[in-house]
């Protein structure tokens, strides 16, 4: 196969794909390891990262939201067994833990009042990219046709 040929492909290839951000986010496991009376340096330093949001910053307590995400088990629907399938990451959920005045862990609690904003994917317009295939490829086609 010719260079551009296969150069062409591999840029339309990439063009076709989608961006996609997340957070940072901690696991079950270490979301299950926290304690009531724990500092805030000691539930950073156990989650592995800082806070995601502010939900309430005030005289008597402070709430910040963190992020963990679960872990789903993909399975055919008619074998549905506990320990069979595939382990894949799931959806991400956001963790509201509330701090006393002095900094020590008081609540910790998933954030069902949060607005769930967690991942954008961002999708090209495959319109867009129809056109440039439908324009580009004719004029490389009589490119390599003319070259011979």
């Amino acid at each position: 196969m010719n260079k551009p040929i296969l150069t062409a492909i591999v840029i339309m290839l990439f063009l076709s794909s989608c961006i996609v951000q997340s957070p940072k986010y901690t696991t079950v496991q270490q979301v299950l390891t926290l304690k009531i009376g724990m500092t805030k340096a000691e539930v950073e330093d156990t989650l592995g990262l800082k806070p995601y949001d502010i939900k309430l910053y005030n005289d008597t307590g402070n709430t910040y939201v963190y992020v963990y995400r679960v872990v789903d088990r993909r399975t055919f629907p008619f074998n549905t067994k506990p320990t069979n399938g595939k382990e894949v990451l799931g959806k991400y959920i956001k963790l509201a833990v509330t701090y006393s005045k002095d900094n020590k862990v008081m609540k910790v609690e998933p954030c069902t009042t949060c607005t769930d904003n967690l991942e954008i994917t961002r999708k090209l317009d495959f319109q867009k990219v129809t056109a440039f295939i439908t324009v580009t490829l004719p004029v490389i086609l009589i490119y390599l046709g003319l070259k011979k």
